[in-house]
């Protein structure tokens, strides 16, 4: 028998574990030594299944482009579009196209440029980290012990910490590769001390797949601002809104069979110091963060661009977008699945060009001495403006659709299956149209404190088949009617520092996948205490929970959704940027697995 003290002392030790004054406080005021032992108690939950027609994708937190396909959930294709920024293109070389056409009476290096393009690329880069909890130079996934700057990862007999601050590699006991040992090595000049190690997040599936990247111009006009609404509000873009398909593509500016490289770009210097005797056009000046990096059209980037300085056409973004309308990006003919989360605001394409340059060799009153020499520069557009995700979701299980036409005649179902832009689901809690039932109202009549109330939900073994490849990490509740978090979630401000993920804080609200000893996902679990409490003690409203998947738990923006009657829906916008499926058991699961039902677990005190 559990002691009333033994209660009392674990009572305050959740309070004092849990970090948020307010998260247990429901009941506290009547704390004495009246209460019996903690008890539970089991309610249903009520799953309906919901299909998603449309869902806005605009300015998402990420752009996607890939290929998966799971036995149940089908086949998932992804491109995006994106606008230009040109808001800071200006000028090509050192004189904007102004002075190089009407010359200068004072300056004489105010020349015609004539800037011609000898390279063009569209970067894309990955999402990275580069967490290092020692500070040793080592990134904590290669670290042999992220909390160690003394230890040795490489073996050499050099600490990590000794390696990084004498300008050699941690990772390798030979760190320019001449078959020296660092040790015993006296000149590690040739290795650059620059080059970083990565680990790379949002890249799923077989990352030595090969596929067509397809690179095409966008004749669309994406308006920002809705005109259906005299330009007052934003405009929306959906995940079938592809331009492509609906023939509205121009000329092809990239098309050719790729694989990934994950290893950081070099990149060169522009000039060569004449003061030294090194080739510095050959030598690395920085590293940029691993990417995809594809070559496109030169001549017609001359043309539409670099030709273009001082026009009208690239004054204001206004006039730029109407004039050049954007980027189509496609990925085909994969060789195995690959899927990527691609890092939109740091994507860009990169101009390289040559120009003619006066050099006055630093004698400006002595023009025997003058020369005009071809110097090179880039110059940067990033991505920006209006971006759209497309999703297609093909060939997927006809059992999900019945789920759905059962649900509308408010039938719950017995599996939940959710992918964030295709399907959700509502949950009614103690009955199916949430009103009190026998159960409920018996429960209410006590003289109860809640300690703790969960949402459990399981895997449903029987459509994954031990393939969690991808398998979301993370789920979310929410208020269906207006997709606004519920108390707990606004009540939680827990943080989880070990790790560098977005998606990790608010753990005592949960929604994280759980895992066997054996390293094995089974299920999801929500802490929804203040809520429950809040029905049961204080009559508030018991509404319709939506759920659905979450790729960044602290953001609460919401996006629309329609479904196949146009009928409207607010969704939470972080369900959208991951679109991988997860099967849940519902109300009514098999016979067999009718212990894996998904349900709410209350946790009580009675005095």
């Amino acid at each position: 028998m559990i002691t009333r003290l033994s209660i009392v002392f674990s009572f305050i030790l959740v309070l004092f574990v849990s970090c948020n004054k307010d998260y247990y406080s429901v009941g506290i005021e009547i704390f004495d030594q009246q209460f019996e032992n903690l008890k539970s108690e089991t309610f249903p939950v009520f799953s309906f299944q919901e299909s998603l027609e449309r869902v806005q994708t605009n300015n998402l937190s990420n752009v996607h482009l890939g290929k998966f396909k799971l036995d149940f959930f089908g086949e998932t294709n992804s491109s995006f579009i994106s606008q230009l920024d040109v808001s800071a293109l200006q000028t090509f070389g050192d004189f904007n196209q102004e002075l190089e056409n009407e010359g200068s009476l004072t300056n004489i290096r105010v020349i015609n440029e004539q800037e011609e393009l000898t390279a063009v690329y569209l970067d894309l880069p990955f999402f990275n980290n580069t967490n290092d909890s020692d500070n040793d130079g080592v990134i904590d996934i290669y670290d042999a012990d992220p909390a160690d700057p003394e230890s040795d990862s490489d073996g050499d007999g050099l600490s990590d910490i000794v390696e990084f601050q004498a300008g050699t590699n941690p990772l390798s006991n030979d760190s320019d590769g001449d078959g020296i040992l660092d040790p015993s090595d006296s000149d590690n000049e040739s290795y650059n001390p620059q080059t970083q190690n990565y680990e790379i997040d949002s890249v799923f599936g077989n990352r030595n797949s090969e596929f067509d990247l397809k690179v095409y111009e966008l004749t669309y006009y994406l308006s920002a601002l809705d005109p259906n609404n005299n330009f007052e509000t934003t405009k929306q873009y959906f995940s079938d809104d592809d331009y492509y398909k609906k023939g509205y593509y121009g000329k092809t500016l990239h098309d050719n069979r790729i694989s990934l490289n994950f290893d950081a770009l070099p990149v060169l210097f522009l000039e060569d110091d004449p003061t030294t005797d090194i080739d510095e056009l050959t030598q690395v000046s920085y590293f940029e963060t691993p990417r995809i990096r594809v070559p496109l059209n030169t001549e017609f980037f001359q043309r539409y661009i670099v030709n273009m300085e001082g026009s009208e056409k690239l004054s204001s973004q206004s006039n730029f977008n109407n004039y050049f309308k954007g980027l189509i990006v496609r990925a085909e003919n994969f060789s195995d699945d690959l899927y990527m989360l691609l890092d939109i605001f740091n994507a860009r394409v990169v101009l390289e060009y040559d120009y003619n340059y006066y050099n006055a060799n630093g004698t400006a009153d002595d023009v025997s001495d003058d020369i005009i020499e071809i110097k090179k520069k880039t110059n940067i557009i990033p991505l920006g403006g209006v971006t759209i995700n497309l999703y297609d979701q093909v060939d997927f299980n006809q059992q999900i659709l019945s789920e759905v036409r059962s649900s509308t005649e408010n039938i719950p179902t017995e599996t939940v299956y959710l992918n964030g832009s295709k399907f959700i689901s509502k949950l009614n809690l103690f009955s199916d149209d949430n009103s009190i039932s026998s159960q409920l109202a018996s429960f209410k009549s006590k003289d109860i404190l809640i300690n703790e109330a969960n949402i459990i939900l399981y895997l449903n073994e029987n459509i994954h088949k031990s393939d969690y490849s991808f398998l979301p990490e993370r789920l979310y509740i929410y208020s269906y009617e207006d997709a606004e978090p519920i108390e707990d979630y606004n009540k939680d401000f827990s943080i989880d520092y070990s790790t560098t993920s977005v998606n990790s804080n608010k753990v005592r609200f949960g929604g994280l996948l759980q895992y066997n000893s054996n390293n094995m996902p089974t299920s999801y679990k929500f802490n929804i205490t203040n809520h429950i409490s809040n029905i049961i003690r204080h009559d508030s409203l018991n509404i319709t929970l939506g759920l659905t998947t979450s790729s960044n738990i602290n953001d609460v923006s919401k996006k629309s959704g329609y479904f196949s009657d146009m009928q409207k829906l607010s969704l939470p916008a972080s369900s959208l940027s991951l679109p991988f499926p997860v099967a849940l058991y519902g109300s009514n699961p098999d016979q067999e697995n009718s212990f894996k039902r998904i349900k709410l677990q209350v946790l009580y005190t009675e005095y």
